[in-house]
């Protein structure tokens, strides 16, 4: 019995470490995955913005240990990061993709042609 509960308890101990954040690489892969499937991205557009995120993730958390010690620095540093990324993201977009891209960022939403009655 008391080796059950130790066992049953070692393992509830262990999941706030199998629960650790995870590497960069992994994290720019999720983010690669899901703008590539939101943006319908070829394979060479996908390896393109993979490599974006990573050098992002990497960027990040090479700055880390401004969190804690100066806040303000941290914020602006991460938020160059991000802006650098998103240039870059931009770039591996072709000129349509961009194109919609740029309106859903700006918050537009597509015209509509209208159409023209004809009388005759």
């Amino acid at each position: 019995m008391k080796r059950i509960l130790f066992i049953v308890f070692a393992v509830l101990l262990s999941f706030p470490l199998l629960a650790q954040e995870r590497s960069a690489s992994d994290r720019a892969k999720s983010k690669a995955n899901r703008f590539a499937k939101e943006w319908q991205l070829e394979p060479r557009q996908r390896d393109n913005v993979y490599a974006v995120y990573l050098a992002q993730e990497q960027k990040i958390e090479e700055i880390a240990h401004l969190e804690a010690a100066d806040a303000d620095a941290f914020r602006t540093q991460r938020k160059a990061i991000r802006a650098e990324a998103e240039e870059k993201l931009i770039l591996s977009l072709d000129k349509y993709q961009r194109r919609d891209y740029k309106k859903a960022k700006s918050g537009k939403k597509k015209k509509r042609k209208k159409r023209r009655r004809r009388f005759g």
